[in-house]
């Protein structure tokens, strides 16, 4: 329907239309009335009073009315369609636009791409003005935009500042004057230019980059125009040719800077460049400005326009004066070269390349152990040639025949030049080298003659060999070194991986060599080591290696073996050689070897990862005695390496904080008082959750770690004793400090200053705990760090007493103020009488010597009832609490206080 309605009124959509239809009705309406004899009036109908009412002339009346109707719907639908374009149009503009008020700046209607500019929907703009929303950067904005529209009646582009989401967004802004509702308005358009401006920005900064290459090259741009000449320079082209950068461009470039031997050849580049439309390039010298002649390197394209024409021409130039500097003076050395080798011991000859004879002087002739004609000759018409391969022997003949064609096919790549060795006759072989150039070629381009130069190049070969041996075998002995020992080891996993065999290396050192070397001299122990060489060289198989690794050390690489028991066999051998008796100077001396060796693919690693392996291999095998064969033992290695990562992961979890300290009360049950906390510590561990000592302080123990960790714990302590001092409680801390901590040197100046470093918290609430073995290591030094702690005010107790195996008068020799029975005794106490009877005895020991007593691990009443029995009183254990967080700890003492009316003991 609302198509049918369209098309309806289409016609009525002109007015020059609608008016021809109405004259059409005025006329052909009434004759057609006529024609058709229908009533002229309504009296026919209504009566002689209706006679006024002419019925052609109402119908008429009533079609023009209907035509002006159906105009004015034409029109009304021309307009609704026109705004619809309009709408349309003004919500899918990409550009942020709007209808805002000229008195207040308050939005009437703004498109989506605004809303979407303010990042704010459509109903929180519409009625506010731009002032509340921070449309414009500045209020100057705004008034700059208004005074343009009230001049001139329209804005167009103008740049203007807005700001969006707190960012500055330049842009420009288009308006007209419009009314809304008799209200004066302003339609506006705002275009957001920030990616024009960083592209803008992009595109300058790329200029600069370009100009700082081209200058850095100096590389210059040129562009020359059809008709109008040269249009552009770069500013390198301007510093070419010495002239200011602001000069003007040159009319007559070719005439006035070109230098004149070089104009024909450029001209004839140019024009040729024009006809065939091909890039050229040229190395032309130019007369800069202040006179003086300069290299340059041009080159040039054709620029063609869309109907193929060519408008105009481009190209780079470049300052080569250096370069061509550096070229005449290369020429020159080579002059001088050339008249040197002239004056040099050189054998010309001459090689007729189609028949393959050759000729050559007296001197080439003595260097090949040629027969040479005497008389008068000339090179290249002796009375004598050879056929070029009767000079050298066969097996260089393909070699001599690939390196002619080479030179033949690519001259440019250098002369020819073959080395190989002659055998006379008679005579020492020597070894000759010819250097040779095609001179002549015949119709068709093939080669025809070359000229050369021989050269007696034996002594350089030889010392050529001699580095060669220098650089690869041990000069000593003749056994390959480290740098031939790498290459034969990667030939030797690679043939192995292609095969079902197994590669050996063996680690091998002589064990005693040194006494013999110290007797006898280094000259008995070189000829010692060139035996044990040879002997080496003699058990091993034609397709294995044998290395001196430095000393009297060797490596041997044992290849295609079946297994481990062939190896094991051909070692033992080996070392039933090495063992035999030697002579050195009339002396006889023995000596044995000790063996680690590892096996490939089983060791699946790389070629000095497997030397590494067999070496550890052979040192367990010099600590479990001597001559004898050690295999590299991979669950070893791997041991070692998982206790690495554990140390490294310890280590990463004391830097990342993720140790902790617990503790563990100690109570005096005769006082029903508690006397203090041992420290112990947790680890959060992020993956394990909380783990024990027992998780990690066996993996610490006799490492690098151990000194760090128990600094660690000092600073902890201190710590958790400030936490208490700041509850209101005085209750001594003891710390677990291992035997390697206690005999670093220069503990008790770092005991020292971290208690001055904490100067509110007393000595004496701090308690160092060591144990037998870290007591008896080295007694006289830990009596002597034992005494300074005391006088530093800090209290010494002997931790795990009964467990080693410290004599009395040890023990009465060590300032202590306290024994800790082991908890392996406390445990089993009250079934196993010998446990009974040493709590007993350490506790009247204890008495003895002065000393306090604490039994740990006290679990049950009964334990309990039974060491207060012994007098003591002094306990620890799961009894009275589990190991806690410190900050639970007062709380912990507020409850047990509670149950056991304690008091806090005041014995420190």
């Amino acid at each position: 329907m609302p198509a049918f309605r369209s098309f309806l009124l289409s016609p009525f959509q002109s007015i020059f239309m609608a008016w021809c239809l109405a004259i059409a009705v005025a006329v052909g309406l009434p004759l057609a009335w006529q024609l058709q004899q229908w009533p002229a009036d309504m009296s026919a109908f209504w009566g002689e009073r209706w006679q006024w009412l002419s019925l052609p002339w109402a119908s008429v009346i009533g079609i023009w009315v209907g035509i002006a109707w159906m105009r004015q719907a034409a029109i009304a639908q021309s307009k609704h369609v026109a705004h619809a374009i309009y709408s349309a149009a003004y919500r899918t503009l990409p550009d942020a636009a709007g209808i805002t008020s000229l008195k207040d700046g308050r939005f009437i209607d703004v498109n989506p791409a605004f809303c979407n500019m303010l990042g704010l929907p459509h109903d929180r703009i519409i009625g506010h003005t731009n002032a509340e929303l921070s449309v414009y950067a500045t209020p100057y904005e705004r008034t700059k935009l208004l005074d343009e529209l009230a001049v001139h009646g329209q804005v167009d582009r103008m740049r203007i500042l807005c700001q969006s989401h707190g960012e500055l967004v330049p842009g420009t802004i288009s308006a007209v004057n419009i009314e809304v509702q008799s209200e004066p308005c302003m339609l506006f358009v705002f275009h957001d230019m920030r990616e024009h401006d960083k592209a803008v920005h992009d595109l300058h900064a790329f200029n600069r980059l370009l100009q700082q290459a081209g200058h850095l090259a100096k590389l210059g741009a040129w562009e020359d125009r059809r008709g109008d000449g040269l249009v552009y320079w770069s500013d390198v082209c301007y510093d070419i040719h010495g002239l200011a950068r602001n000069s003007p461009l040159p009319k007559d470039y070719l005439n006035t800077f070109v230098a004149p031997e070089h104009r024909d050849r450029m001209r004839s580049q140019l024009q040729h460049c024009l006809r065939a439309r091909k890039d050229w390039e040229l190395e032309i010298q130019i007369i800069r400005a202040d006179g003086r002649k300069l290299w340059v390197r041009s080159r040039g394209e054709a620029v063609l326009d869309a109907d193929n024409k060519i408008i105009s021409m481009r190209g780079v130039m470049q300052d080569i004066d250096e370069h061509k500097q550096q070229e005449e003076s290369i020429l020159e050395r080579e002059a001088l070269l050339s008249v040197t080798l002239e004056a040099a011991a050189l054998g010309r000859w001459d090689w007729n390349l189609h028949s393959g004879t050759i000729t050559g002087d007296l001197f080439w002739c003595t260097l090949n152990s040629l027969q040479a004609f005497v008389g008068p000759s000339s090179l290249g018409q002796a009375q004598h040639s050879w056929h070029w391969t009767e000079i050298m022997g066969s097996h260089d003949v393909p070699r001599c025949n690939a390196e002619l064609m080479r030179h033949i096919e690519s001259p440019e790549d250098g002369p020819f030049d073959i080395t190989w060795r002659l055998q006379p006759a008679a005579g020492p072989s020597r070894w000759l080298r010819s250097i040779g150039k095609v001179v002549s070629y015949d119709l068709h381009g093939i080669a025809m003659r070359m000229l050369g130069v021989c050269l007696d190049v034996t002594a350089q070969q030889e010392q050529k060999h001699s580095l060669q041996q220098l650089a690869h075998f041990d000069p000593l002995t003749g056994l390959a070194n480290r740098v031939e020992l790498a290459a034969r080891l990667n030939e030797s996993l690679g043939l192995t991986r292609q095969s079902v065999h197994i590669l050996g290396v063996v680690y091998l050192d002589l064990d005693g060599f040194k006494p013999i070397n110290d007797q006898l001299g280094h000259a008995a122990g070189d000829k010692l080591l060139v035996l044990v060489a040879k002997r080496l060289q003699h058990a091993l198989r034609a397709h294995d290696c044998v290395a001196r690794f430095g000393g009297d050390e060797f490596v041997l690489l044992i290849n295609q073996l079946n297994s481990r028991l062939e190896c094991e066999a051909l070692l033992q051998r080996i070392m039933g050689s090495i063992s035999r008796p030697y002579t050195l100077d009339g002396t006889h001396v023995q000596i044995t070897a000790s063996m680690g060796y590892t096996l490939y693919p089983e060791d699946e690693s790389d070629a000095d990862t497997l030397i590494r392996h067999a070496d550890q291999a052979m040192y367990q095998a010099k600590q479990s005695g001597r001559n004898r064969v050690q295999a590299f033992d991979a669950m070893l290695e791997r041991s070692q390496r998982e206790n690495h990562v554990k140390n490294m992961r310890i280590q990463e979890g004391l830097e990342n904080g993720e140790f902790t300290l617990y503790v563990q009360p100690k109570v005096d049950m005769q006082k029903r008082s508690v006397i203090g906390v041992e420290a112990l510590a947790r680890w959060h561990n992020p993956t394990q959750g909380l783990l024990t000592p027992y998780s990690f302080l066996p993996q610490i123990e006799g490492t690098a770690l151990e000194i760090p960790f128990g600094q660690w714990v000092l600073h902890s302590a201190l710590y958790t004793l400030q936490l208490f001092l700041k509850e209101g409680l005085r209750i001594p801390v003891a710390v677990n400090i291992s035997a390697q901590h206690l005999q670093q040197k220069g503990f008790t100046q770092w005991i020292t200053n971290l208690l001055f470093s904490h100067p509110h918290i007393p000595a004496s609430l701090l308690e160092i705990e060591i144990t037998e073995s870290a007591a008896l290591y080295d007694i006289q030094h830990v009596s002597a760090v034992l005494k300074t702690l005391r006088e530093l005010g800090l209290r010494v107790s002997l931790d795990d007493f009964g467990t080693g195996y410290s004599s009395l008068t040890y023990l009465r020799s060590l300032p202590l103020d306290c024994l800790k029975i082991d908890r392996s005794f406390v445990r089993d106490m009250l079934s196993d009488p010998a446990d009974f009877a040493i709590v007993r005895g350490v506790v009247s020991l204890a008495k003895s010597f002065g000393y306090q007593v604490i039994a740990e691990g006290v679990e049950s009443i009964a334990q309990s009832a039974s060491l207060e029995q012994m007098g003591c009183h002094h306990l620890q254990g799961y009894l009275f609490a589990q190991p806690m967080p410190a900050t639970e700890f007062p709380h912990w003492l507020n409850n047990w206080g509670t149950s056991h009316k304690p008091q806090v003991s005041e014995e420190t």
